[in-house]
């Protein structure tokens, strides 16, 4: 009976790869909500460039899963990624609405 991979070793890297690379997509560029009171700018050195209310912050970020971290005026503060195109913040800008929304820029 043949093996079904020849080099099982070869697959097995292959397949972890694969899965490694769609967990490690970085999110990147300008993200605005529909007002223009928070701007986050993400860049591919792991720096947020951060314009709340007009006070500008620059801090590192880390994704983690459906969320990013970064530090900001306030504190920590975490940004859930709806999807490629749009982030939601819990802030205290929000406090009647609920989360603030953001969308990428083009």
């Amino acid at each position: 009976m043949q093996p079904i991979f020849r080099h099982p070793v070869t697959a097995a890297t292959a397949v972890c790869l694969l899965l490694l690379g769609g967990c490690m997509q970085r999110i990147s560029g300008v993200y605005k909500d529909s007002q223009n009171i928070i701007s986050l700018d993400f860049q591919s050195d792991g720096k947020v460039y951060t314009r709340m209310m007009g006070v500008p912050v620059v801090s590192d970020y880390q994704e983690s899963g459906n969320k990013i971290i970064f530090k900001g005026a306030d504190g920590d503060t975490f940004v859930d990624i709806v999807d490629a195109n749009t982030l939601s913040i819990d802030h205290p800008l929000a406090e009647y609405t609920g989360k603030i929304e953001l969308k990428k820029q083009n």
